[in-house]
């Protein structure tokens, strides 16, 4: 018993300030230390007939798991943003931008000159093909605002709203039809 109640005091005494310390220190550098996303700015862009853009809406998602938003939640963003003042838009593409700059480039990054500007850029805009699970890679928290989903919406066509397919009728050869007639008689 006596033997715990000393490890116990040895334990009181030791010296933690040194973590208060790091603390102290670390804390301004906080805010380049990358993190999970937890949520990403959409921007839906409605273009008509005449490619110019009607309108852009700015919404901010939570994602239900870090990092990721499902296939399911994206074709939801799609259904419920698919029509705009009573006219309807087909999907014409899906951006994912995700500033992925390493805590150590972050110096580099910000004192880029204007001819690596959009180079530097282009490699955090990323053109999905599919509708599928977006992953965001984490971000330092300083640039957390700047990851994005870019939705284009393009108007549709009313000339061919009511599109179908025509139903093909074979027509039967008489010829056929009288051979097998005479063939039951005989």
């Amino acid at each position: 018993m006596i033997v715990e109640e000393d490890k116990l005091d040895k334990l009181d005494k030791l010296d933690d300030s040194w973590i208060q310390d790091f603390d102290k220190v670390d804390k301004p550098y906080q805010d380049f230390y990358k993190e999970n996303v937890y949520y990403v700015n959409i921007n839906i862009f409605y273009v008509n007939k005449e490619n110019e853009i009607d309108k852009i809406t700015n919404e901010i998602f939570l994602m239900k798991n870090h990092n990721v938003i499902s296939r399911e939640e994206i074709i939801d963003i799609i259904k419920r943003n698919s029509c705009y003042n009573k006219n309807l838009y087909s999907l014409l593409s899906i951006l994912k931008y995700n500033i992925t700059v390493n805590p150590e480039e972050v110096t580099y990054f910000l004192d880029i000159k204007d001819y690596d500007f959009i180079d530097r850029y282009r490699q955090f805009l990323t053109i999905l093909q599919h509708i599928d699970t977006i992953v965001f890679e984490p971000t330092i928290s300083m640039f957390q605002d700047l990851n994005n989903l870019i939705i284009i919406f393009y108007e549709k066509n009313e000339k061919y709203k009511n599109n179908y397919t025509k139903k093909i009728y074979f027509k039967r050869n008489k010829i056929s039809k009288k051979y097998n007639n005479t063939v039951r008689n005989l």
